[in-house]
């Protein structure tokens, strides 16, 4: 995942009235830098990594727009939406189509699979190229002219943001007590989401709180890469079931054939989600994390015990 673009010079105590509008249009550089290759060339496909980055980009534009977004800035936060919403269509036909092209080496008819997922892209990416010249145009230009409005009393490290971060840690503790035993597709979404509200404000609000901020996304990172990669085959499975029950002979065949398969993965996903959400009710990480947006985040020090996303093993994060 591409990281946003860092601010030299922001401190704990730098007033919002500065803050916020160089966070705004930091977050809108960062977009536009994948412009030209995710509407790629010609009629082609756009390129897979821009059209990552690029989602990723619009959604942390999108939550610097819900933290500083006064007026007629706040009100583009729907634009940024309707082009995230563009990438996201071609970017799950893009992940899908990969799943299933490994896939076919393991199965008959999981190439016919790979098309059949795949078979949307060309008119999502027509939509895309739309969606992102009508960024261009206009949407791009209107928040880079409005940024001078994303201020607000206090400073960084003061009182409003840390209630916004607590407000979105609130979030997050009742979609994991719903979502604890991972059956739920639509209950590991919506926790999948708002740990990603969460990651993006953390982002933003590093500055003024940067060892409670550290410590949060150190420990979001493995809850998330395990919603990731559940909520993928969640979303194979449901079309799956759906293309077994309508396609052609031969599709229902392969369809319900990987079926299967996907069963099985979903369960080993499944038990290692709840491995985490497990491991965070034991040592009370939303508890923890939320001490270190309190008081301003002084004086408050602590240790959250995160999982390492690269070896599993259990490692030591200052949260705060």
């Amino acid at each position: 995942m591409a990281k946003p673009t860092e601010i030299p010079g922001l401190e704990p105590g730098t007033p919002l009235s500065v803050a916020g509008p160089l966070l705004v249009r930091a977050r809108l550089d960062d977009v536009r830098r994948y412009e030209a290759a995710a509407v790629g060339t010609g009629e082609g496909e756009p390129d897979v990594d821009a059209v990552h980055d690029m989602r990723i980009a619009s959604r942390r534009l999108r939550a610097a727009l819900q933290l500083f977004g006064r007026g007629d800035l706040a009100a583009l936060e729907d634009e940024v939406k309707a082009l995230q919403d563009a990438l996201g269509e071609v970017r799950d036909g893009q992940v899908q189509r990969r799943w299933f092209e490994r896939h076919a080496r393991k199965q008959d008819g999981g190439g016919r699979l790979a098309a059949w997922a795949g078979g949307g892209l060309p008119r999502a990416s027509k939509r895309l190229r739309r969606a992102i010249r009508g960024w261009q145009g206009a949407v791009a230009p209107s928040i880079a002219r409005a940024a001078e409005d994303a201020a607000g009393k206090g400073r960084l490290q003061g009182k409003r943001l840390a209630k916004e971060v607590r407000a979105r840690l609130a979030t997050l503790k009742r979609r994991l007590a719903a979502a604890r035993d991972a059956r739920s597709p639509r209950k590991v979404h919506r926790l999948r989401i708002a740990a990603k509200k969460l990651r993006y404000v953390a982002e933003l609000v590093e500055p003024g709180f940067p060892g409670a901020a550290k410590g949060m996304l150190a420990a979001l990172v493995p809850l998330q890469e395990r919603l990731g990669d559940l909520h993928d085959t969640d979303v194979r499975i449901e079309r799956l079931e759906r293309l077994a029950r309508r396609g052609q002979r031969r599709e229902r065949r392969a369809a319900r054939a990987t079926l299967a398969v996907l069963h099985e993965e979903r369960a080993r996903e499944a038990r290692a989600l709840r491995r985490e959400l497990s491991r965070w009710r034991e040592e009370r990480v939303v508890r923890a994390l939320r001490r270190g947006f309190s008081r301003g985040g002084r004086r408050v020090k602590l240790r959250v015990k995160v999982a390492a996303a690269a070896n599993g093993h259990a490692a030591d994060a200052p949260a705060a």
